[in-house]
């Protein structure tokens, strides 16, 4: 097997299979973009073996070079998938002037002074130029999971490899033309085990991200927005044990009142309506480091971080009154929708248990003494 065939139908279906594969998977997970832009990469990685493969069998340097400006743009989509994985803007300058640093002096030695290893030299550093551009979007990264440390290798090795490939060049000593087809069979081969590698750290650290999302999406209530009792209690537990001395968490504990009455008015959708309303206004008024969840039915819960709970009384009463602004346009005959809050201030060793407790004893003291205020535990 010479060496344009394993391009072409190694290399070449090899990446067909990895985009596949990849559109596949951001078909069915279309909240995560960064795949889209990985797929392209491989759809324009198999596309340029594919013209890799007819540049070779007919020895025609056009489609050679085309293929190499392929093989970049491929390149610059796979750091541009992993920069949007992380949320941040892909690096187009520096990117872009790799790009063109590669392909300008490709051109002078491809068609006007004809050079193999000025070619493959600076083919293979541009290559690894990108590809090191890359390692930031997966080293920079607080608490490394164990798949992005193996993609980060991979990056690696890739990167190493790029660089020893001239080496191989220089080092034989065959005639022109067999060194040539000897250096381009120990590409094609290298070519795929790089897509491959880079491919299984992709899958890896995609899978890890799905993972991720459906752990996320189950200490979350789809209602509301807002942590469930599972994402709530770890979170809240972690708030109490990490207070200072002298500044004290705060408890927040609220409720709808007379929701059954609004559900019976409104129907369970008027009602999903005003969870909805309510949660909103939450998310709006309550200070940043606080953590947020419905624990059920109607009934919320809001965890003020060590030092807050001066300003715990006055965000109740802030959220109390624009709730019941907002949500007054709500036609319900001679009522209009209000909560009842309940405050503790957490003592020193208190549990999570006891200081939700002694939350949910003041809200319902609120709730007796006429709903719609707030009141402060002992």
């Amino acid at each position: 097997m010479n060496y344009y065939s394993v391009i072409g139908l190694l290399n070449t279906s090899m990446a067909a299979i990895f985009f596949v594969a990849l559109y596949v998977i951001w078909y069915n997970n279309r909240r995560l973009n960064y795949i889209l832009t990985l797929t392209a990469s491989y759809t324009v990685r198999s596309i340029c073996f594919g013209i890799f493969f007819f540049a070779f069998s007919t020895s025609n340097f056009i489609l050679r070079y085309s293929a190499n400006i392929f093989l970049m743009t491929a390149m610059l989509l796979l750091s541009a998938g992993l920069s949007a994985r992380r949320g941040r803007r892909p690096r187009h300058v520096p990117l872009l002037a790799i790009t063109a640093i590669t392909l300008a002096p490709l051109y002078y030695y491809q068609f006007i002074d004809e050079n193999l290893l000025a070619r493959v030299i600076i083919l293979n550093s541009g290559l690894a130029a990108i590809t090191f551009m890359m390692l930031p979007d997966v080293a920079k990264t607080a608490n490394r999971t164990p798949v992005e440390q193996v993609l980060l290798g991979l990056l690696l090795v890739s990167c190493v490899g790029y660089l020893l490939r001239p080496l191989f060049l220089i080092a034989s000593d065959a005639p022109g033309g067999q060194s040539e087809s000897a250096y381009w069979l120990v590409v094609s081969i290298s070519d795929a085990l790089i897509c491959a590698m880079t491919a299984v750290g992709i899958f890896a650290v995609i899978a890890s991200d799905l993972m991720d999302g459906i752990k996320s999406d189950a200490q979350i209530d789809a209602l509301s927005g807002l942590f469930n009792r599972r994402g709530f209690e770890p979170r809240a537990r972690g708030a109490l044990e990490s207070q200072a001395a002298g500044m004290p968490a705060a408890m927040i504990m609220s409720d709808l009142d007379h929701f059954k009455s609004i559900n019976d008015r409104l129907g369970h959708n008027g009602g999903d309506g005003i969870i909805r309303k309510f949660s909103e206004v939450l998310k709006e008024r309550v200070p940043s480091g606080a953590i947020l969840a419905r624990l059920g039915g109607e009934e919320f819960a809001i965890m003020l971080p060590s030092g807050s709970a001066a300003a715990a009384h006055r965000l109740a009463e802030d959220i109390r009154s624009t709730f019941r602004r907002i949500a007054s346009d709500i036609a319900l005959g001679e009522a209009s929708p209000t909560a009842s809050f309940g405050i503790a201030i957490a003592r020193e060793d208190e549990g999570l248990d006891d200081l939700l407790e002694r939350a949910d004893r003041a809200l319902y003291r609120a709730k007796n003494e006429g709903r719609d205020r707030v009141r402060l535990a002992d």
